[in-house]
């Protein structure tokens, strides 16, 4: 009976088990493919994320539920182990176990999914909120900047203000350029996301992308437009500018030679002769040069706004005026020569031209004229152009305009600014044609002021002063009131020379002649100060190169020792702790400061060579050597820095100290959160000394943050040298730790005192209100103590005056001492008053007597 009954139990045993192991089977296959499904994100909110966790949680509590049907058949089977019915044979035996390990897996396995699941859905909240936060400063930013991008001053502005609104974009652009680090994390955190299935079906993410990379594209590119025509317009004018100085510092040396040839070379005539047809190549060269730059400012004129405009037309009428007297010049010294080596009778009538001072560029040589056109018959803009034509034999009083190919000879200034220069095109050419008929001092050199009859007049009329050597008019340096004035001195009024000065007497001739010879030695006065310049520019540009050579030194030196530094540090061992990781972090900050300052530096040599590297000379290639060894060091130096942070990096990811600080400071926060919330005061009416324990208990709460205060410096210092710039994930994942825990211990302080400022001011309160109780009711009950109770405050007063007694005695003394001191004998009233009634008698008095006459 007995064995029977055994192996019918055993029976309901096995049959206990198949029909329990079918039903788990049908549900371990449901539960295993809900979990293997991934998670579908409709939308990217916080809602979306709540609904996943209950989607889990219901998962979860059907698992929950099911364990104890799994318990039972691992009973079951072990019930079964054991029983040599069930199992006779080791083939049995080797089929319950099996079923037992598969189904011991398969919960495990089951069991850690819902798990992964769950922490899944929890971080892909985490990873959008920080996605989210990233993007929403970098929309900020890119909001900005589209308005800052929105209204350039571009177009339509003065010369100044496009410089400045070139340099706030050029700027502006170098903003744009370090964003794009932003832009680029932004991308690689949605990569990542796509990669593993954490994006939403509605695409908001993906849009957001989208929108971020095409707004900075479009950002990017209306700056670079911006840039362009800010570059354009302001490359002109420097061109501009570059040109019209190059030709002013020509005719400058022309000037120089020119002066140097008429009054201080002892060479003789042919020489001269050949020196002024070098002089003649020189203009016929630039002559096309000078055109193309009135017609280049002409056409700026018209493009530019009107005070620029009026800028560059008084330019190129400065230029103008110097190229006239620079030409004319020329051409007068030429005529001087020409008319030397002609006969004695040519001689006395250029010696009657040189007297007459009112018109000293009447008479033209037909011999210099036609030489120089056959000389350069394919010119057409030659020397000839610059210089006044040969009167013909029937001259009218107004005279013609130069032609329109040649330096135009007259501005126009009651007409617009961008207006031709010619008067060709202009309706009042014959007023300033007109003006011909003034003396030299008001006229232009292209004009005729006097007929041959007259001028011969007025050299009839100075016969008589032959032995005064005459000045003549037409010398190197022509007559220019301003400039005369400037360099004269102040006693010789030489620039205001009346017309009427040869028809008065030997006086007036003697003084024309002695404002003449302050004329030429006005010009000796501007030769040597502009030799003086030249030695003050070629001192200046000395001084410039000593000091470059002294950068490149001194910059040379530090690289070296930085090198030396840098080598010693990469070959040192590997920080193993964290306080050796500290030093080597101060270090790199140190070295990254050094190399920001010297940065300055650098930049400053190689705008500073640029200047020195256009010459062509032994030092200028010595320099350039320098300058170029230089810079490749200096990205040495710099390729040297990167590579031992990257080595730090690996260290510091390989440092166990950094990995187990971060987790104890995580799980220590956890704990205080706790204990801030168990000491938290709920009710701050309740018993007083519940409350004192939790105002004790968060005491030491704040001092414990406090001490954890450096230790999470620490790692903040690290993490925003070392990883702040890392691009793999696990920097990435390290950064946001080291900003977890700061973020934290931040907040738990915060809330800390927060909770302690509101227990004081809950006890203070009460404190308060158990004063007034108390004084209430001793206000109501009379108190035997009453003349005691005022004791104290008599006493008080009693005290005060006590001690204040001898300040007042002291006071009392001084005024005594006052009052004894005599006053003065004599009268400080004001007896020598100066009154009306005594206003006619002298007012100076002898206290003593009058003085010894």
């Amino acid at each position: 009976m007995f064995r029977v009954k055994k192996l019918k139990e055993t029976f309901a045993f096995i049959q206990q088990l198949d029909k329990n192991m079918s039903n788990l089977r049908t549900w371990l296959a449901r539960i295993e493919s809900e979990l293997s499904k991934p998670v579908v994100y409709d939308v990217c909110d916080d809602q979306e994320i709540q609904k996943r966790l209950a989607e889990q949680q219901d998962l979860q509590r059907d698992i929950e539920q099911h364990s104890a049907g799994v318990e039972s058949v691992f009973n079951i089977c072990d019930v079964l182990l054991h029983d040599s019915d069930a199992c006779a044979n080791e083939t049995e035996c080797d089929s319950v176990q099996q079923t037992t390990r598969s189904l011991d897996r398969r919960w495990r396995n089951i069991c850690a999914m819902s798990m992964e699941r769950r922490m899944k859905i929890e971080e892909t909240w985490r990873l959008w909120q920080k996605f989210l936060d990233d993007y929403s400063r970098f929309e900020d930013w890119l909001k900005s900047a589209e308005r800052t991008a929105a209204c350039p001053s571009s177009s339509e502005v003065l010369y100044t203000v496009a410089k400045e609104e070139l340099k706030r974009f050029e700027a502006f652009q170098r903003q744009i350029h370090e964003r794009l680090t932003q832009l680029e994390l932004i991308n690689k955190q949605y990569r990542r996301l796509a990669r593993e299935n954490r994006t939403d079906t509605a695409s908001k993410l993906k849009q957001m992308v989208h929108e971020g990379n095409q707004r900075w594209d479009n950002l990017q590119k209306r700056v670079t437009a911006i840039l362009r025509r800010l570059r354009h317009f302001t490359n002109q004018r420097e061109e501009f500018e570059g040109t019209r100085e190059s030709i002013l510092v020509w005719l400058t040396e022309m000037d120089l030679q020119l002066t140097n040839v008429e009054h201080f070379s002892e060479s003789d005539a042919d020489d001269k002769m050949r020196q002024l047809n070098g002089f003649q190549q020189e203009i016929t060269l630039n002559t096309n040069k000078i055109d193309q730059l009135i017609v280049f400012g002409e056409q700026l004129i018209q493009k530019s706004e009107p005070l620029d405009a009026v800028l560059i037309e008084d330019e190129l009428e400065e230029l103008h005026r110097y190229c006239q007297e620079v030409f004319g010049r020329v051409s007068r010294f030429h005529r001087r020569l020409t008319s030397h080596a002609s006969g004695l009778e040519d001689e006395k009538e250029a010696s009657e031209n040189e007297t007459d001072v009112e018109d000293p560029r009447e008479i033209q040589d037909d011999s210099w004229r036609k030489r120089r056109e056959s000389e350069e018959p394919s010119s057409p803009q030659s020397l000839c152009h610059l210089v006044p034509p040969a009167p013909g034999p029937e001259r009218s009083g107004c005279e013609t305009p130069v032609s329109v190919d040649s330096i135009p000879l007259e501005w126009d200034h009651t007409g617009d600014v961008g207006g031709s220069s010619s008067h060709e095109e202009d309706e009042e050419g014959p007023y300033y044609s007109a003006l011909s008929g003034k003396s030299i001092s008001e006229g232009h050199s292209w004009h005729v002021p006097d007929s041959p009859p007259c001028r011969k007049r007025r050299y009839k009329q100075m016969g008589g002063d032959r032995n005064v050597q005459p000045i003549p008019s037409d010398s190197s340096t022509p007559y220019k009131p301003a400039y005369v004035k400037l360099l004269l001195s102040p006693g010789t009024e030489g620039g205001k020379e009346d017309p009427r000065v040869l028809t008065g007497g030997p006086q007036r001739e003697d003084e024309g002649l002695a404002a003449l010879t302050g004329q030429q030695s006005g010009a000796f006065d501007r030769w040597e100060l502009i030799q003086a310049q030249e030695l003050h520019s070629k001192l200046r540009i000395k001084q410039n190169l000593q000091q470059l050579n002294s950068d490149i030194s001194d910059i040379t030196t530090w690289l070296e020792k930085t090198e030396a530094e840098l080598e010693t540090l990469k070959l040192a061992k590997p920080p193993s702790g964290m306080q050796e990781m500290e030093l080597r972090v101060k270090r790199l900050k140190e070295i990254l400061k050094a190399f920001d300052t010297y940065k300055a530096l650098v930049v400053s040599v190689n705008v500073s060579s640029k200047e020195f590297l256009q010459t062509e000379s032994t030092d200028s290639e010595e320099l350039q050597d320098r300058v170029g060894q230089l810079r490749l060091r200096w990205d040495a130096a710099q390729g040297a820095v990167e590579s031992w942070r990257e080595g730090l990096r690996l260290s510091l990811m390989q440092c166990q100290d950094f990995h187990q600080l971060s987790q104890s400071l995580l799980l220590w926060l956890a704990s205080a959160e706790s204990r801030r919330q168990e000491a938290r005061v709920t009710d701050p009416e309740a018993d007083p000394r519940p409350l004192l324990a939790c105002r004790e208990e968060l005491l030491q709460l704040e001092k414990e943050l406090v001490e954890r205060q450096p230790q999470v410096n620490s790692l903040q210092e690290i993490s925003s040298s070392l990883l702040i710039k890392g691009h793999r994930e696990d920097y990435i994942e390290a950064e946001e730790k080291v900003h977890v825990i700061e973020k934290k211990l931040k907040q738990l302080l915060e809330q800390v005192s927060q909770d302690l400022v509101s227990l004081q001011q809950s006890q203070q309160f009460r404190a308060e209100i158990t004063t007034k109780d108390k004084n209430k009711t001793a206000s109501r009950v009379p108190s035997p103590a009453g003349p005691e109770s005022s004791r104290p405050q008599r006493s008080f007063l009693w005290r005060v005056i006590r001690a204040a007694l001898p300040l007042q005695l002291l006071l009392l003394l001084l005024l005594l001492l006052a009052c004894l001191l005599p006053s003065s004998e004599e009268d400080y009233s004001c007896t020598q008053a100066n009154n009306f009634a005594r206003s006619f008698y002298p007012m100076l008095r002898y206290t003593n007597g009058p003085p010894p006459t």
